[in-house]
């Protein structure tokens, strides 16, 4: 146990008080999906900016909070009804204080609402289920994306941007398989005047089978699934102008094993920006193009890794000839001022620590806004930089913070949440940080409830160069005499972290539950997870599974010298990527783990996607060793303890093929493992059907390791 460092273990103040005094948790009270559960859980206060100003308007049960006034809900339906409309699911937009975008999921359409006059002034109606709605910056158009195809709609009526509808193409949805910060496919010019969108051709990829129980004879509504190593899916990116009705498509390079990502507008709408990636990942090209003609002007830098680059965000203007980018050029995430004009790049912040979220810029001033672990790898604080480089801290108070700003900056909601702190939602001044009004101050989201001790623990990682920090969950009537089964809930894999200095150390809330059942839970960030700069971070290339179990051994290590943990009831449990991990763990040590609750695992990486599992496996064909060494579906006859696999039948990414693979193997093996399926759900449980899915987890446990 020499290798442990034992730093100070810091208890949360949230220490139980008297049993008797105090309510019991329940699956109901901690668990999404459960009927009391949105109470218990640190939301930030709902709302947004309007648009163009520093008004916030927030809502809650009392309606929307605009100054001083309150607008009822009730009264945004009635509108809607009087016009015989279906009532509104959630707020769009906020055009001004008087006119609000509003969607109706009933109604499978968008609605434009003059509060003063108490009037519907627009309406979007061409929307499906499926359908996405983009609406402009100037609100006189909108884009609506059905699969496949893409409208833009307005005062001169509803126009069909794609040609005609193929089989296998679609028009602005989102690429990619959501990589690269990719959260859409339409991408609106400043002026609302030109819209650009993603054309993915996915008709090379192969249609993988996802069966519809519910209908009277099962049916087959396939997908489009690129494997790793095999055909991915081609994109293109065209330009729309709402004035001529005119389509230009980016003169790019082939969209053959290409990825086009980070998509942005010069501000005066005459050039677009995509940052372009090869298909090894390891090779980043920023090219400006044409808005007129879709011509390429000129690549302005390229960037090159030994391993990956991953550009998460997109350009951010500051002028029409400056914009900042986001790099790990140097080794950790930071901001760069890019010239466009003379090709210069100045770095505007550096040190060992992360840039984790860019905010926007004000444009009058220079200063750029984001949010950094500056302050320690746990916290999230909210900063400012200008364009000399000089940062200053807008946040205070340790822990997370988190912000949206107004779209010219000049004011920002910071959402903090600390160990002991649920959430406090305040609106502050983006010039000085200074407090404007609170909008919301919860302490404990479970005042009156019996609650756990948690507890932080700090070791030094396999190779012992990093700190690696843990949350230990411990009963509430703790008794450090006795021993303890434990269950150890990982997940471990890239853009991840899950202890942190938010509310509970970052604790899902329903492993306050699991204590209060007489489980020690514990969980740590491995070496692999996210913002602590490229050596942390690279070193799972090509061996996904390998440092992280090196590394969460040493957490195991660390709770098998604790003398209230019984050693011979060690559990493990985590989902996706934490999955893959809880039967890597397992199989790789099987005299360790007495029972485990894996749920939609990745069980072998070439049955993985194209653009996730190359880039940190690359292809099988590149990397044969290291897909065989970490393919946890072919090491399963090595498992000694009880072991649950739970998967979603309709999982679109991790396809139910990876886990029926385990389990055909495992039969092979003469291996016994149990298993669940949730008929008709994803890639997770969600809805009320997941206060069931733990309730079979916690009974999973109950059952072998208590």
């Amino acid at each position: 146990m020499s290798k442990i460092k034992t730093a100070s273990i810091a208890a949360l103040l949230l220490t139980a008080a008297t049993a008797w005094a105090q309510k019991p948790l329940t699956l109901k009270n901690t668990v999404p999906g459960g009927t009391e559960f949105y109470e218990h859980y640190n939301y930030p206060v709902r709302g947004q900016f309007v648009s163009n100003s520093d008004v916030f308007v927030f809502n809650d049960n009392e309606g929307f909070h605009i100054g001083n006034d309150v607008i009822p809900r009730q009264k945004v339906n009635k509108i809607l009804t009087n016009n015989k409309k279906q009532p509104m699911s959630y707020v769009l937009d906020w055009q001004n204080s008087e006119s609000v975008w509003v969607y109706s999921a009933k109604a499978a359409a968008a609605y434009g609402i003059n509060l003063k006059n108490n009037t519907i002034t627009d309406s979007i109606t061409q929307i499906s289920d499926e359908g996405d709605i983009d609406l402009a910056p100037d609100f006189r158009h909108a884009a609506v994306s059905v699969k496949p195809d893409l409208f833009v709609d307005g005062a001169s009526g509803n126009h069909k941007v794609n040609e005609q509808t193929t089989d296998g193409i679609v028009f602005g949805q989102s690429v990619h398989r959501d990589e690269f910060g990719i959260e859409k496919g339409t991408f609106w010019s400043e002026s609302g005047r030109l819209l650009a969108f993603y054309r993915m051709d996915e008709s090379m990829v192969g249609e993988y089978p996802i069966v519809d129980i519910t209908a009277r004879e099962a049916a087959v509504k396939p997908i489009r699934y690129p494997m790793a190593g095999e055909t991915s899916h081609e994109v293109r990116i065209g330009i729309y102008n709402v004035d001529n009705q005119d389509t230009v498509y980016l003169k790019t390079a082939s969209p053959v094993n290409r990825y086009f990502t980070n998509i942005a507008w010069s501000p005066d709408d005459q050039f677009l920006f995509v940052a372009e990636i090869n298909r090894e990942q390891n090779h980043l090209w920023l090219n400006q193009y044409s808005a007129a003609d879709g011509s390429l002007v000129k690549t302005l830098f390229e960037e090159t890794s030994p391993e990956w680059v991953e550009p998460c965000i997109a350009p951010l203007f500051v002028s029409n000839n400056q914009f900042v980018w986001v790099s790990e050029r140097d080794g950790f995430k930071h901001l760069y001022l890019f010239d466009i004009k003379t090709l210069k790049t100045q770095q505007l912040t550096r040190g060992n620590w992360c840039v984790t979220a860019l905010y926007g810029c004000n444009r009058e001033s220079g200063e750029i806004f984001f949010q950094a672990n500056e302050q320690g790898y746990l916290t999230r604080d909210i900063y400012k930089v200008n364009l000399n480089g000089k940062m200053t801290r807008l946040s205070s108070g340790y822990g997370v913070h988190t912000a949206r700003f107004s779209k010219a900056c000049g004011r920002f909601v910071d959402d903090f949440s600390a160990p002991d702190y649920a959430i406090l939602s305040t609106l502050r001044n983006a010039a000085d940080g200074k407090v404007i009004d609170t909008l919301k101050n919860v302490r404990n989201t479970y005042e009156g409830y019996t609650l756990p001790i948690i507890k932080t623990v700090y070791l030094k990682s396999a190779d012992g160069r990093f700190d690696l920090c843990g949350r230990l969950i411990l009963p509430a009537d703790f008794d450090s005499t006795k021993t303890y089964p434990v269950i150890d809930y990982m997940y471990g894999g890239p853009h991840s972290q899950l202890v942190d200095a938010s509310w509970l150390y970052g604790a899902s809330t329903w492993k306050l539950y699991f204590a209060q059942q007489g489980y020690i839970v514990f969980t740590m960030d491995n070496r692999g997870t996210e913002s602590r700069g490229v050596e942390y971070e690279h070193c799972i290339h090509r061996q996904l599974g390998t440092c992280e179990m090196e590394d969460q051994m040493v957490g195991i290590n660390y709770l098998r010298s604790l003398p209230y943990v019984d050693t011979a009831r060690i559990g493990i449990h985590g989902w996706s990527f934490g999955g893959f991990m809880t039967i890597s763990m397992m199989t790789t040590h099987n005299d360790v783990f007495k029972a485990g609750v894996a749920g939609g695992p990745v069980c072998d990486w070439s049955l993985y996607e194209v653009m996730y599992g190359e880039r940190y496996m690359d292809t099988p064909q590149e990397n044969p060793d290291g897909y065989a060494r970490n393919c946890v579906a072919d090491s399963i006859g090595n498992l000694r303890g009880r072991l649950l696999v739970i998967h979603g039948d309709i999982d679109p990414v991790v396809v139910w093929q990876n886990s029926l693979r385990l389990l055909q193997n495992a039969v092979d093996a003469d291996v016994l493992v149990d298993y669940a399926i949730y008929p008709q759900h994803e890639h997770n449980v969600i809805g009320h059907n997941r206060v069931h899915l733990f309730k079979r987890i916690l009974q999973y446990f109950d059952d072998f390791l208590k």
